[in-house]
């Protein structure tokens, strides 16, 4: 392909996506002193995902806010109402009344191979709609932001600015592969998005219901691969090593950090982002078999889903 092709291919892309990313701005009452609260304004972006008025963003973007205004594509101004969130994936759910909207299509981030072209658009600092073009550097990293242990992200050098969270990460073929979340302080070209595939059970589950209830396992961990396993000498080379157990579902059932969790349901788990893209596609209330390992032996384990943390 020539770099003429090339530059038309991606222009095709932009104007494609565009109509589904919307800017989203915030009102927080915050206090200022003992006697006086004062708004406070915040912004950041969005991704239409279904025409009857679905939007995803991150949840940090729109968290303890007051009031939550969307500007479309063209310029239109509306409010929208949270009707779900995940802390864990920092992913909130809006509604808009308007309907027969632009909807992105929905990619599989599963597909992405490191070095791939990966375009970032959103409404960085609040200036309107800008792009920015970069590569999958790594995949499945796992952060700290935003008071959350975020797993599973992928990696880019398409530049992540102040406002773009919560907007669209695409690929050549103008699919939404991720949703950018947070950028490294201090830090040249790396930012981060959460993967669609982890976002997907959170829409079927829309869909299927017409509200939002995540399911929580209650749990932090990290992706192990053999350069990992090595490192930490451990006995297995895939699977989900669990780092953190807060008091929930996981505890209640025995997981420890330290362990590997290796299946779910006779399922194989091989990573941190297979395990919460099961997670959240099951149902609040639900009991899961889960096979862990813990130095060196292979255990089972029941853990009744409980509702997300907000």
């Amino acid at each position: 392909m020539t770099l003429d092709k090339l530059e038309d291919k991606f222009v095709a892309v932009v104007e494609d996506v565009l109509p589904s990313v919307v800017s989203v701005y915030t009102t927080i009452m915050t206090r200022i002193d003992l006697f006086r609260v004062a708004p406070v304004q915040g912004m950041g972006s969005g991704v239409i995902v279904e025409e009857d008025g679905i939007i995803i963003t991150n949840a940090h973007v729109v968290r303890n806010a007051q009031k939550i205004g969307i500007q479309l594509h063209g310029g239109k101004k509306m409010d929208a109402k949270v009707i779900g969130m995940m802390r864990g994936l920092d992913i909130a759910v809006l509604e808009l009344k308007e309907k027969d909207l632009d909807p992105i299509t929905i990619g599989n981030s599963s597909d992405l191979k490191v070095g791939q072209f990966a375009i970032a658009v959103g409404n960085p600092l609040g200036l309107g709609e800008s792009v920015t073009f970069g590569l999958v550097s790594a995949l499945n990293r796992s952060i700290s932001a935003q008071n959350a242990q975020l797993e599973g992200l992928i990696q880019t050098t398409a530049e992540i600015n102040p406002g773009n969270s919560g907007g669209a990460l695409v690929n050549t073929s103008a699919e939404l592969i991720g949703i950018p979340t947070a950028v490294i302080p201090f830090s040249q070209g790396i930012g981060f998005a959460i993967a669609i595939d982890s976002v997907k059970g959170l829409l079927e589950n829309f869909r299927e219901t017409g509200s939002v209830n995540t399911p929580w396992i209650g749990i932090t961990g990290y992706t192990i691969d053999p350069r990992i396993a090595n490192y930490y000498q451990l006995t297995h080379d895939k699977g989900a090593l669990i780092i953190q157990v807060p008091a929930g579902p996981a505890k209640k059932a025995g997981i420890k950090p330290g362990d590997i969790i290796i299946g779910i349901n006779d399922e194989e788990i091989n990573s941190i982002q297979i395990l919460i893209q099961k997670i959240v596609k099951r149902r609040i209330g639900e009991e899961l078999k889960v096979k862990y390992i813990r130095k060196g032996r292979e255990y089972e384990t029941y853990v009744k889903l409980d509702k997300a943390p907000s």
